[in-house]
């Protein structure tokens, strides 16, 4: 599984190299078909703004709002907009889709020197503890190491322990454990 999702980013990064000269772009015809704990099959690819939106708007609409970390999601429509629309602009988006539903959603945000990524990453609550954050993640772990930066942020709520849990599994490191955790996780000790 793993050695089939490195060889299909290795390939898309080869074929869209040079057309993708900045960090920022995104990848293109990634579709990765992973199978989680219920033995369900899902896709992985890149996010398509124009053609994703709404769906993603729907996934954030009915995301429970005792699940939310940190603000966010947004809680209103109008928010939610804003929100995905200023993430397509500025970062690099992976979906989890199950029958044309997005059920996950992940974000890589560039900081402003364009070494590191910030990582924002959710899964709807109808689809957690079943693997597919993790393989998302993983996704975006091969896909910033590929890409050259040299690490991962993200922040997370103390006593979001499921995700603190995963993220630690990956390699991420806590940080800043004081009122939220703040992990990094330096890709330049990642094997892809």
């Amino acid at each position: 599984m793993i050695n089939n999702l490195k060889k299909i980013i290795n390939n898309c990064i080869k074929k869209y190299e040079g057309a993708m000269g900045s960090k920022s772009v995104a990848l293109e015809e990634l579709n990765v078909k992973i199978t989680d704990k219920k033995r369900e099959v899902y896709l992985i690819r890149n996010y398509n703004h124009s053609e994703d939106r709404e769906k993603l708007i729907q996934m954030y609409e009915t995301f429970s709002p005792e699940l939310r970390c940190l603000g966010l999601p947004p809680t209103t429509r109008t928010g939610i907009e804003h929100w995905i629309d200023y993430l397509a602009e500025n970062g690099i988006a992976f979906v989890a889709e199950k029958d044309g539903r997005i059920i996950g959603h992940a974000v890589l945000v560039p900081t402003e020197d364009g070494k590191e990524v910030d990582v924002t990453i959710f899964v709807h609550q109808d689809f957690q503890n079943r693997g597919i954050g993790q393989q998302l993640m993983k996704v975006v772990i091969d896909y910033s190491k590929k890409k050259g930066y040299k690490g991962m942020m993200l922040v997370t709520e103390r006593t979001n322990k499921r995700a603190i849990h995963v993220y630690k599994k990956l390699g991420f490191e806590v940080v800043d454990p004081y009122f939220e955790y703040d992990m990094y996780l330096d890709l330049r000790k990642v094997e892809i």
